[in-house]
């Protein structure tokens, strides 16, 4: 009999997981990667950067950003590669971020690994109405992938996890 509970138990829970992507658009942020989104992101381009941005019906707002180091600051993926994995870049990266994002509170950063690649991932509290920005960044070559999710103040969601967890790979 307990057999049977574990059975409905693991379908319900593969159920949910299905539909909590149901609907999510894929788009394509460069040749290398693409993302889900909840909803149709709007394709902006600023300052030579190209990013995605969304809103959805919860008011959760998600971006996806491309940078490539090798055209901003002249390092390339050779330059790059030394540097990656220690926690000074992580700080710095950090603390580049945090001096344009004023208004927020920055938790650590901590460093990861996603398909070999290094991951930079940090949270941050807005300072005026306590909104939450969950970041995550994936440094391939020289390009710096952000993926940010800003969720509102008193939202219990996974949806940024979802989206954070959503991109990926593609093939050549």
């Amino acid at each position: 009999m307990k057999k049977h509970y574990y059975l409905l138990l693991f379908v319900l829970m593969l159920s949910a997981a299905a539909n909590a992507q149901t609907g999510w658009i894929t788009k394509k942020v460069d040749e290398r990667l693409s993302v889900k989104f909840p909803v149709e992101p709007e394709k902006v381009a600023k300052n030579g950067y190209e990013s995605y941005l969304a809103k959805a019906k919860d008011s959760v707002k998600y971006s996806s950003l491309v940078m490539d180091y090798k055209v901003v600051a002249h390092l390339d993926s050779a330059a790059l590669a030394p540097i990656k994995d220690s926690q000074e870049f992580a700080d710095q990266l950090q603390m580049g971020i945090a001096s344009v994002k004023t208004n927020y509170t920055f938790g650590a950063i901590t460093l990861g690994k996603w398909n070999t690649y290094t991951t930079y991932s940090m949270s941050a509290t807005e300072k005026t109405n306590k909104n939450t920005l969950f970041m995550q960044m994936t440094l391939i070559g020289s390009k710096m992938y952000t993926l940010s999710c800003l969720v509102p103040a008193n939202l219990v969601t996974k949806n940024q996890e979802v989206f954070l967890a959503s991109k990926e790979l593609l093939t050549k």
